[in-house]
């Protein structure tokens, strides 16, 4: 795989300005960035589909189309860019962030940061857990 810093991929967008990711997001993002989502997480486009809640098949789609995808799929996407990139900043790598973000945690019941990603609240419990991290708090 070609190496490719998704932080600044994502960081083109402003995953910290909830106002006016709002705007992006309502207008949909492209569907080319769940390409590079998908490739930041190490998977093939089409295993994103549970974590974006789209299908396979749509996600093939959209992706051959070029063009937008719908305002909560948007929404969806920018969360994991989000939490990607935060992931990328604590741990200081994007190799280590995906890493943390495919392995079941003990502080998250067992469960994988990412599952939990697909939905806005389980986003903030991975941030939360991330901000422990950050902080030296380990349980």
């Amino acid at each position: 795989m070609a190496t490719l810093k998704y932080r600044s991929v994502f960081r083109s967008y402003p995953l910290g300005n909830d106002l006016k990711m709002a705007e992006i997001v309502s207008l949909g993002l492209p569907s080319a960035l769940l390409r590079h989502v998908a490739l930041a997480f190490g998977v093939k486009p089409s295993g994103m589909a549970p974590v974006v809640n789209i299908s396979e098949k749509t996600i093939l789609r959209r992706l051959g189309a070029k063009g937008k995808l719908k305002p909560d799929e948007s929404e969806r996407v920018a969360r994991l860019m989000r939490v990607f990139v935060r992931a990328s900043e604590v741990l200081e790598s994007d190799d280590k962030a995906r890493g943390w973000l495919l392995r079941p945690l003990g502080v998250l019941g067992g469960r994988t940061p990412l599952s939990l990603v697909a939905s806005e609240q389980g986003a903030r419990e991975v941030e939360q857990v991330l901000g422990r991290l950050e902080n030296g708090v380990f349980a």
